[in-house]
């Protein structure tokens, strides 16, 4: 079979089972292992500028380890050709094969290569310096902690190494023939595909102005020679902290944007059929005698009680001449989202039935807990703080509260819950601000 057509079918089931491709040093390994067994990590790992150290105790273990479980037996370089052939034809004729094993015997994956290091890989780390015995130091030192460590001996190499894999970490020696540090930084960042690396720059160089110039071709971080092992890992480890915290905080930016299209879509959805309210993104009036009539005749031929609750924003006719259109939107949206927060475990539905006047239609199962939620409506503005300087009684806007329930019968309509619960806001209103007052009638 053709060797293409096997690493494609294997890269396939490689990625059905862990949701990646292969890496390049994945691929060049299995393509030279598919064109010629023979073989050496060693050859391979000079050929690519890799630790032969790293490619055997981790990066080969890991990768016959997945094939093994992907193909159900043990998997080596000697047989993996063979193997992939069988699994490929097994799979066009659909016939059981005699090798197969289940899914739950154990597989044997370090037969062809050294025991796995203890250590995972922790960050692709790239080494340019033109000093042999600096980069086979880092490169052990960083090896040891379990990173995969790449070496480049002058700047035009570092630039290949970086065109073929991007690094996590480039560690850069300043002082090199040709191409010195800074140059090298330049070129990558002023690279669209490169420019996003994070560059440490390491040199015998301690003066402030080499320091400056560092940072300002766009080095991320400093390390003065001769270096400290807990430095250098304690910075290495700090930029890949830092990355990480940047990809999650993307992911999460990514997620929030979908969620706001979903949001938006919901809302424009809402606002198209005519029950919400455009400021304050809760069901608007229309909405409300639509919904209190329904609630009302379902109560009545249950016999069952309706409660109503008014939430109006104390003096808000002053704070308007005070502050302006701009801070009124911002008060009744903040005020409006304070309260259906405050009902965010409920079934009732918060309205805007007056300008800064908001109805909640009780749901049946929050009728009992009518006081609480009174407490917990006044609590969420209350946390909301939103200042009120020309208010004598308080410092921030406050809501005041009325509440009535009762049941429905013949002689009565749903105005006459209304007028109720307008006179329980009323009283509450009297009482000063930030109040509530409740008539329950059964």
């Amino acid at each position: 079979m053709d060797i293409e057509a096997i690493l494609q079918f294997t890269e396939e089931k490689f990625y059905a089972k862990t949701g990646n491709y292969f890496s390049d040093i994945q691929r060049i390994i299995l393509l030279k292992i598919l064109e010629n067994n023979r073989y050496t990590y060693e050859q391979i790992a000079d050929n690519c500028r890799y630790s032969a150290k790293y490619l055997k105790q981790s990066i080969v273990p890991k990768l016959w380890q997945t094939i093994s479980e992907i193909f159900e037996e043990k998997v080596t370089k000697n047989n993996f050709k063979e193997v992939a052939q069988q699994k490929m034809q097994h799979q066009l004729t659909l016939a059981p094969l005699p090798s197969e094993k289940p899914l739950n015997q154990s597989v044997d994956v370090n037969a062809d290569s050294p025991s796995l290091s203890t250590n995972c890989h922790r960050g692709n780390i790239l080494l340019v310096d033109d000093q042999p015995q600096n980069l086979n130091v880092l490169s052990d030192l960083l090896e040891e902690q379990g990173y995969e460590v790449r070496q480049a001996l002058n700047g035009s190499i570092a630039l290949k190494a970086v065109e073929l894999t991007l690094p996590d970490v480039i560690l850069l020696d300043i002082h090199m023939p040709e191409l010195d540090g800074y140059a090298v930084c330049q070129r990558l960042k002023t690279n669209p595909q490169t420019q996003d690396v994070t560059i440490i720059f390491v040199s015998a160089l301690d003066e402030a102005w080499d320091k400056v110039k560092a940072f300002s071709v766009g080095g991320a971080d400093y390390i003065t020679k001769p270096f400290k092992v807990i430095e250098v890992l304690a910075r290495i480890e700090n930029q890949l902290k830092i990355q990480r915290l940047k990809r999650e905080v993307q992911q999460q930016n990514i997620q929030l944007q979908q969620q706001n299209i979903q949001l938006q879509q919901a809302f424009h959805e809402l606002g198209r059929l005519g029950v919400l309210d455009e400021l304050t993104q809760v069901a608007n009036r229309s909405r409300f005698n639509d919904y209190l009539n329904r609630e009302w005749e379902r109560a009545h031929q249950n016999k069952e009680s309706l409660a109503l609750i008014f939430c109006k924003i104390d003096k808000f006719a002053e704070y308007d001449q005070s502050y302006g259109n701009l801070e009124k939107d911002s008060c009744l949206y903040k005020v409006a989202q304070a309260l259906k927060h405050g009902l965010q475990s409920s079934k009732s539905l918060l309205c805007r039935y007056e300008e800064a006047k908001f109805g909640i239609i009780v749901s049946l199962s929050d009728i009992p807990n009518l006081e609480k939620i009174a407490k917990s409506l006044v609590d969420e503005v209350n946390q909301l703080q939103i200042p009120y300087s020309i208010s004598s009684a308080n410092l921030y806007i406050t809501v005041s509260i009325g509440i009535a329930s009762l049941n429905p019968d013949e002689q009565t309509t749903s105005d006459r819950l209304i007028q109720l619960c307008e006179q329980e806001l009323e009283k509450a209103e009297a009482k000063g601000s930030d109040r509530y007052s409740i008539n329950q009638r059964f």
